[in-house]
């Protein structure tokens, strides 16, 4: 009997003292120290893709503090305050997203969201052409040429211009070549001359199916080859006439002080139609003429009419074309 009344005093006592021990370990929710905390952890991947995008900037609009990205696109905002939190993402070359979570007390949110990307330029290059010819006038105009990537896929890319100035021009992709490209003539850039291009930054502007827009660094037009090499012979001005087995072409160089090089053109022509039946190119600029039938693997040339030309390419890959020079073979 003394014994059960012994333990019975113990217990009271114990509980009795349970109620006065300070509270105030923040992690006890009866402590006047308690924080109604919880965290959001998330990842930052490529709309419609798995990738993850490093060095994105996640920023807690609440309270003012940013995390970046690691490789893997994953981030953690440890220790928020319980209730409605607004995140915005950052990325260059990436749209803006935003999100709320609701941030619950001792949970963790979990949150993947989705960057659409920006198209992006790799490659852009304009190069100018000159043709002379005996009529109507010399013909000018500039190849442009781009590729353009986009991080959520090709699919994703919309429509694709070259730039300069308020200008805009198309350009069309290429399923050969993997870029887009276009040819615009003098007759359509104010001033009627590509010189009007000269000295001004040129852009590629690039846009998604979402309207998310790239604008390229701009790029220049290297050089115009206004001065062209000129065919000697064979020459339409002596009407000649060339044997089957021998064909010289001479040509008088160029009067210019940049590097080049050249190459010849060799086309046949019926009923007015020209088909190129061969052509040398890389040709040293140290060279005036050069013997046709020393080449290797030439094609047999029947009798007919035939046209060539020669071009100065300079490093660039800028050109200006001889006028065409006629010969017959019989």
């Amino acid at each position: 009997m003394k014994i059960t009344t012994t333990i019975l005093f113990i217990g009271l006592f114990l509980t009795g003292c349970v109620d006065d021990v300070p509270r105030d370990n923040p992690l006890d929710p009866e402590s006047a120290g308690y924080k109604k905390e919880g965290s959001v952890n998330g990842r930052i991947i490529i709309a419609n893709q798995s990738s993850g995008i490093s060095g994105a900037v996640v920023r807690n609009s609440n309270e003012s503090v940013s995390v970046t990205t690691d490789s893997s696109g994953h981030f953690s905002f440890l220790k928020l305050s319980e209730g409605k939190h607004s995140f915005i993402v950052t990325k260059q070359n990436f749209t803006n997203d935003t999100f709320n979570v609701s941030v619950q007390s001792g949970s963790a949110s979990q949150i993947v969201r989705g960057l659409n990307g920006a198209p992006i330029v790799t490659f852009q290059q304009i190069l100018t052409r000159k043709i002379d010819q005996y009529f109507p006038s010399p013909q000018y105009f500039v190849d442009v040429t781009a590729s353009v990537s986009d991080p959520n896929g090709i699919a994703d890319l919309d429509s694709v211009w070259f730039g300069v100035d308020s200008l805009k021009y198309p350009l069309t992709y290429s399923v050969t070549t993997k870029n887009f490209h276009a040819t615009i003539y003098k007759y359509d850039l104010p001033t009627n001359t590509i010189q009007y291009l000269v000295g001004r930054p040129l852009t590629v502007i690039s846009r998604d199916v979402n309207k998310a827009v790239n604008i390229s660094a701009p790029f220049f037009i290297t050089r115009v080859i206004e001065n062209e090499a000129s065919p000697i012979s064979p020459s339409p001005f002596v009407d000649d006439t060339v044997s089957a087995d021998s064909l010289m072409f001479k040509w008088s160089p160029p009067n210019v002080t940049y590097n080049y090089s050249y190459t010849l053109s060799l086309s046949r022509v019926d009923a007015g139609t020209q088909t190129v039946v061969w052509s040398l190119i890389g040709l040293n600029s140290s060279n005036e003429s050069y013997d046709f039938y020393t080449h290797p693997g030439r094609p047999m040339l029947l009798p007919g009419s035939y046209v060539w030309t020669v071009s100065v390419v300079d490093d660039f890959g800028n050109y200006g074309r001889s006028k065409e020079s006629a010969f017959v073979i019989k």
